[in-house]
């Protein structure tokens, strides 16, 4: 009894400390995580890549300049015999040379390659920005179902703090029968075994509840052992129409963009590929500077420098059908990546329908709930009087208060489902930005 006494007064104290705590709303913990979040701050360097990576230059348009200079000195010893029968002996000759130039090389045309190129850089960019909000989209949607996981979960341990309290209670009465004649022993243990299976589930659930706010933690990028407490508030949009997200769906889905923007981009590589069939034209233009002398050979000393300018046209006639094969593969990929268009378009409308089914359903099973939990409270308490007249058996008593926790049980869960489906609704429909993001 002492030990029990001492286990049930440590988590009372266990949950006054919880409660002293900070409190974090909802918002509140959307804005930290918005900041500290590690997925977020990756997809956002990726998304920075892309937005460096859409330059003109990356594309091809701008030319490319470069300086190189080579200095150069040799030692040789020659011996020469020249038609006339002259010879000539040099020993340790020094010869130097130096060459500079600064060049540019210029592709004017390129079949307009460099064009398709360009606009694959805008669509890439436009995809980071949306796979950034789809990671944002995600992210919220994990902060805010682990958050009210943490609100559900303190309102089972409540419920279950009162199951612990009514155990007691009972275990008291058995006791107290005993002292007079009037209860058994059977009683007192059958009560104290309920006490104890009760105290274990309370346990249990505390355990589950610090690891909810350890999840909530890392989501938020901080030590999963910052403590903090969370409002005891779960409101649910019951007013979400089908045919709203359904609408909003076709222009805002983060996926069905992403999905846009490959066909896209699998149209503009099948442009890029049939500019092999154009010539091709390039512009090099160069400034020179030689310099040399030797103690050897024809010339002593020479110095040359100079501009130079010139124009290729390359065209390619026949590389074994290559071109042909390549805008083959490319039609075929235009041809899958509508595929997948349409694939992922009938998917997610799929995922909205059966996701509004399951949202209307725990709706309805909230009422449903909400009026059981009633009855199941004011039963208990008709119970809880009649067994102290001996009207009721343990077992009894013991069967009405475990209907009531499952009552209880049964409502958070429809009300966290309820909520789960909700938010995944305004997740596909885009919606979910608008509102916890720039509220």
């Amino acid at each position: 009894m002492i030990k029990r006494t001492v286990t049930i007064f440590f988590l009372s104290i266990t949950f006054l400390i919880a409660a002293a705590q900070d409190t974090v709303s909802l918002f509140q913990a959307i804005e930290i995580g918005l900041e500290n979040n590690y997925s977020i701050k990756l997809q956002r360097n990726y998304q920075q890549v892309a937005d460096n990576n859409n330059s003109v230059g990356n594309a091809g348009f701008l030319p490319a300049v470069d300086l190189e200079a080579s200095p150069n000195r040799s030692i040789s010893t020659a011996h020469s015999k020249y038609i006339s029968g002259t010879e000539k002996d040099v020993s340790n000759a020094v010869n130097n040379s130096f060459t500079a130039g600064l060049e540019l090389t210029w592709t004017i045309f390129d079949g307009f390659s460099m064009f398709a190129d360009k606009k694959m850089l805008e669509v890439l960019e436009q995809m980071g920005e949306t796979q950034v909000r789809l990671t944002v989209e995600n992210t919220l949607n994990t902060i805010i179902l682990t958050y009210f996981g943490i609100v559900q979960e303190k309102k089972l341990v409540q419920v279950l703090y009162e199951a612990v309290g009514l155990s007691m209670e009972r275990k008291k009465l058995a006791a107290a029968k005993i002292s007079i004649g009037a209860g058994s022993k059977l009683m007192l243990l059958q009560s104290s075994v309920d006490l104890n299976a009760d105290s274990a589930r309370l346990l249990n659930e505390l355990t589950t509840l610090a690891n909810l706010k350890a999840d909530l933690n890392h989501l938020l990028g901080r030590n999963p052992e910052t403590g903090y407490e969370v409002l005891d508030l779960l409101e649910i949009n019951g007013n979400l129409i089908f045919e709203d997200l359904l609408s909003k769906l076709q222009s805002q889905n983060a996926e069905l963009l992403i999905a846009r923007n490959n066909q896209e981009i699998a149209g503009l590589a099948l442009y890029d590929t049939r500019s092999d069939r154009y010539p091709k034209l390039d512009l090099d233009a160069a400034y020179n500077f030689n310099l040399s002398n030797s103690q050897s050979g024809f010339l002593e000393y020479n110095r040359a420098y100079g501009p130079n300018l010139g124009l290729t046209l390359s065209y390619n006639l026949f590389n074994g059908f290559n071109t042909n094969r390549n805008i083959k593969n490319a039609k075929i990929e235009v041809s899958s990546s509508e595929i997948q268009l349409n694939d992922t378009q009938l998917g997610i409308r799929t995922q909205l329908y059966k996701t509004f089914q399951e949202y209307k359903l725990n709706l309805d099973i909230i009422q449903l709930e909400t009026s059981n939990c009633e009855v199941a409270r004011e039963n208990v308490e008709v119970a809880i009087e009649k067994y102290k007249l001996g009207a009721i058996s343990d077992f009894e008593l013991r069967e009405i208060q475990n209907k009531y926790i499952d009552a209880q049980y049964q409502l958070l869960l429809s009300q966290f489902r309820a909520k789960q489906a909700e938010t995944e609704l305004l997740r596909m429909s885009g919606e979910l930005n608008k509102i916890f993001v720039y509220k």
